[in-house]
């Protein structure tokens, strides 16, 4: 599910009336639109708005009103109220299984030229637990709720035992040449993950 848009609980809160409705709202218990009105001066319809937007913004807590028509009561949650925005790319878990099997095939070919079957086989058994990569790695990557880690610790993992098999320098350039082979076509999810700052 996605967060709700917070366009109306800014605009509801630009507004002349967003603040002093929270004001109000601040020592009292639950409150009706009808009572918000007529304490501000305003129409109730206005106040109902804001409640509304408040409410969906998460400001506020609402339940049921015993009337004639369906109502709602609103009261604050919290006299203090933050406004956070997340505005990270998210990477799905299949995007960081599809960009992690070829970075790994990549590896995997570069390896087999510098030291065969040996080492690509060593390396497989110190980074994923040996046998057939792929459903390895797959499992990897998607066991972490977080796809972007997930493909970040697989990386520093996978140098780090690359690099005990050939040496550091030797396993920054192999891990920078796989992942430049694998970002090939994929610009948007090479961003989202943040693979600049993950390179050696």
């Amino acid at each position: 599910m996605s967060p709700p848009d917070p366009r109306k609980a800014l605009e509801a809160l630009a507004s002349e009336h967003g603040l002093p409705i929270l004001r109000f709202l601040r020592d009292r218990d639950w409150t009706l639109a009808s009572q918000v009105s007529e304490a501000l001066g305003i129409h109730t319809t206005t106040a109902s708005k804001h409640l509304t937007a408040f409410y969906d913004a998460g400001f506020l807590a609402r339940r049921e009103h015993p009337a004639r028509r369906p109502t709602h009561a609103y009261r604050l949650k919290s006299p203090v109220i933050r406004l956070e925005f997340d505005l990270a790319e998210r990477v799905e878990s299949s995007d960081a299984v599809a960009l992690g099997a070829a970075f790994f095939e990549a590896l995997m070919e570069a390896l087999e030229h510098v030291g065969g079957a040996r080492l690509t086989g060593d390396l497989v058994t110190r980074a994923l637990g040996g046998g057939d990569w792929r459903p390895a790695l797959g499992a990897r990557l998607s066991a972490i709720d977080d796809p972007r880690a997930a493909f970040l610790s697989l990386i520093g993992d996978t140098r780090q035992s690359l690099a005990n098999l050939v040496g550091h320098a030797t396993a920054d350039r192999l891990v920078r040449m796989a992942m430049e082979r694998a970002a090939e076509g994929r610009a948007d999810l090479v961003a989202a993950i943040g693979l600049p700052e993950a390179m050696p």
